[in-house]
């Protein structure tokens, strides 16, 4: 099986760091994803594109902005870079294995380029693809031999891989324009999409809370953090927790210091910040840091 010599990852945690980080192990990244214990990703976004493929177990469920998709498997979804969503892995079993790929921005740019494509088309929103589509056009066929572009030599990966996503670009398009409509989501909430953009927009206010969320949105502070769970399958405070950390950690990643980083990401209260950075991460802000570190210098 082709599939065996790809990473398999298993139970990863997502860290706001790993999301938002650029590639570094190449401008195409193919991997396949179990997950048991660890059921639910955080809020993230991150500069590069990237495709999922449910392959066996449950079916996943992803929200971006107020909008809720559930992917069955043999479907596939592409989600544009910097666009905020996260996923829930065990809605119809206890395992979810999925096939996920990651594209640069730059590869990404330079294949829609070669690909002759208008730059309206399909651009900025998530697109779904039904198992019809993803079995009569072989997409995990095609998926699965991008992850073997990393055994090839240096001189000529590069070229491969842009091939590779130009054709991936075009067998999209043919998909997307000889639809009639596209898959809707699975349910949208107007409200939610509201409050999601409002704190997308203002995170990094330290004085934003729930009350004045529902009071810009109209509604009581019950009912909205009832739908937003729903619909984000966070909670508002957790939402907000996971937009200030991937903010902080991309601070203290640009050489920040950690109060500093704090106070620019929304946390206005240090030490209950710090509190919830080892809480959530095992390590301290400034242990962080050193690991950064240490990193840059070792060869």
């Amino acid at each position: 099986m082709i599939l065996q010599k790809m990473p398999h990852y298993v139970d990863s945690i997502l860290t706001q760091e790993d999301a938002s980080a650029a590639l570094q192990d190449g401008q195409v990244v193919v991997g396949l994803y179990t997950n048991r214990e660890n059921v639910q990703s955080v809020v993230h976004s991150h500069p590069y594109y990237e495709m999922i493929l449910p392959v066996a177990g449950s079916s996943v469920r992803y929200s971006v902005d107020g909008s809720v998709y559930d992917l069955h498997l043999g479907e596939l979804i592409l989600f544009p870079g910097e666009m905020y969503h996260s996923g829930k892995f065990n809605i119809t079993d206890t395992t979810s294995e999925r096939l996920v790929v990651q594209i640069a921005p730059g590869i990404w740019e330079r294949a829609w380029a070669q690909s002759g494509l208008p730059r309206h088309v399909w651009a900025g929103d998530p697109v779904i693809l039904d198992t019809d589509a993803v079995t009569h056009w072989d997409f995990r066929g095609l998926l699965e031999r991008m992850a073997q572009t990393v055994y090839l030599d240096e001189k000529i990966r590069d070229t491969v891989q842009c091939c590779e996503v130009t054709e991936l670009i075009l067998l999209i398009s043919q998909v997307v324009t000889r639809r009639h409509n596209a898959p809707p989501p699975s349910a949208t909430s107007l409200l939610v999409a509201k409050a999601v953009a409002y704190l997308q927009a203002n995170y990094t206010d330290p004085h934003l809370t729930v009350a004045q969320l529902a009071k810009y949105t109209y509604t009581s502070r019950e009912h909205l953090s009832r739908v937003f769970k729903e619909y984000t399958l966070e909670s508002i405070h957790g939402y907000l927790t996971n937009l200030r950390m991937q903010h902080c950690r991309n601070e203290l990643a640009d050489g920040t210091g950690v109060l500093d980083a704090c106070t620019a990401s929304g946390f206005a209260n240090y030490s209950s910040f710090l509190k919830s950075f080892r809480a959530l991460y095992g390590i301290t802000p400034a242990e962080y840091r050193a690991q950064l570190r240490q990193s840059r210098r070792t060869p």
